[in-house]
């Protein structure tokens, strides 16, 4: 299914083949409803199908049976389904949680809270924030070996240049 999402000039997951990505998310619907993993995964997918409250029902019902790095990984979903709504305020329990989780024992993971938080940051207009979360996120993911992690900070981080320079930040 990851070749059925990417991201667009905003660091938002879109679908590459909405009908294809529809097909995938109706077969993991059909599968068994006591899997975190799979349900996250067709949570992710509606999210980019843009059925926002489909998405949250499923990824609440995924964060109830995960843990570890999926529950880390499912709570950032979630702040997702509410930013890309436009419900900033309803995302950052879900971002502000994934990191006490990823603090107290997966480590490897706060990249992606500081990625999360920082374009959540961004789309509230406090770029200042936004670039700290953002550059330390840019810090960690340097050491990793994969580039698109890196290339999608550093888009985060150019969005938040424009932003200062008046020219808007995220697209909702």
């Amino acid at each position: 299914m990851d070749d059925l999402i990417a991201l667009d000039d905003y660091g938002r997951m879109v679908p590459t083949d909405r009908e294809a990505l529809t097909q995938a998310v109706a077969q993991l619907l059909d599968g068994p409803g006591d899997r975190p993993a799979l349900l996250r995964r067709a949570g992710v997918g509606l999210l980019v199908l843009g059925r926002h409250n489909e998405a949250i029902r499923l990824l609440r019902q995924a964060s109830a049976l995960a843990d570890g790095k999926l529950a880390i990984a499912i709570h950032l979903n979630l702040g997702d389904a509410h930013r890309y709504c436009g419900d900033l305020e309803a995302a950052e329990p879900h971002y502000q949680q994934a990191l006490r989780l990823s603090e107290a024992g997966q480590q490897d993971m706060l990249c992606f809270c500081f990625q999360h938080l920082g374009k959540q940051r961004l789309d509230q207009g406090r770029t200042a924030e936004a670039r700290v979360l953002l550059e330390k996120a840019l810090r960690l993911r340097s050491g990793e070996g994969d580039s698109s992690l890196r290339s999608a900070t550093e888009t985060a981080l150019r969005l938040v240049d424009r932003a200062e320079a008046g020219g808007g930040g995220q697209g909702r």
